[in-house]
């Protein structure tokens, strides 16, 4: 008796079935990845607004950002310690950045800003990884692109807070002026571990000078100031 071997019916309708859900696969990959490129490229264009320019010297050193105008030898000089995740830092922005410009770049104000990451209670948070973004620019001397990114961050804090990975926070220094160089080191994380050490350090320095750390603190000789209104700080640090 001849035998004959007996086909599945379903083989072929199962087998094409197989490459239609990969077909659909695909397609959903590349249409996800169009709308997280072009959504990147979108917000980039919107947080161009930021990009402005500082009239200004930048020196990173000590856990310190330091703004002061070219040869500002008169200049009063205050430390703004500040976080990324504070909405009072991020108010404090709002109100007094302006202010402060203009009297980094008339000669009058020297400001050592010391960014702090208290908030992210001891994770590596928005607080760290903000940080991680500003120092980027900071330690490439990148004055213009540093400011722009720092308002920036501040002033939109609610909408970015917890929101941003490494490949946000590199469109949003691309976009205010920041180097290749500079772009690639905050999406690769480069500068994670100083944002901690940094961080930690001026942490530190804060405790031991006033016994608390919080933000925003404005000291001026390692004391805060004897003012109830924050937004008063600069008039009170020039006229002492």
């Amino acid at each position: 008796m001849t035998s004959k071997k007996v086909t599945n019916p379903n083989k072929k309708s199962n087998a094409g079935f197989l490459w239609a859900i990969i077909a659909l696969l695909v397609i959903g990959a590349v249409i996800v990845g169009y709308i997280v490129i072009s959504g990147r490229s979108s917000q980039g264009e919107e947080l161009a607004q930021y990009k402005s320019e500082i009239n200004a010297e930048m020196e990173f050193s000590d856990n310190t950002i330091t703004l002061s105008a070219p040869d500002a030898a008169d200049a009063k000089e205050a430390s703004l310690y500040e976080d990324f995740s504070c909405s009072y830092c991020a108010q404090l922005a709002e109100d007094t950045d302006e202010q402060m410009k203009d009297e980094i770049e008339k000669g009058n104000l020297t400001v050592h800003i010391n960014p702090l990451n208290f908030l992210d209670n001891g994770n590596e948070g928005h607080s760290t990884q903000a940080l991680a973004a500003a120092l980027a620019l900071a330690a490439n001397g990148e004055t213009d692109a540093y400011w722009s990114l720092r308002s920036m961050l501040m002033l939109e804090q609610q909408q970015v807070y917890n929101q941003w990975d490494n490949e946000d926070f590199a469109t949003a220094a691309t976009a205010v002026g920041a180097s290749e160089e500079s772009a690639e080191a905050i999406r690769n994380g480069e500068f994670l571990d100083e944002a901690k050490a940094t961080a930690e350090a001026n942490a530190t320095t804060l405790q031991e000078q006033t016994g608390s750390v919080s933000s925003p603190r404005i000291l001026q000789d390692g004391q805060d100031l004897p003012i109830q209104d924050n937004t008063e700080w600069i008039d009170y640090v020039l006229a002492n």
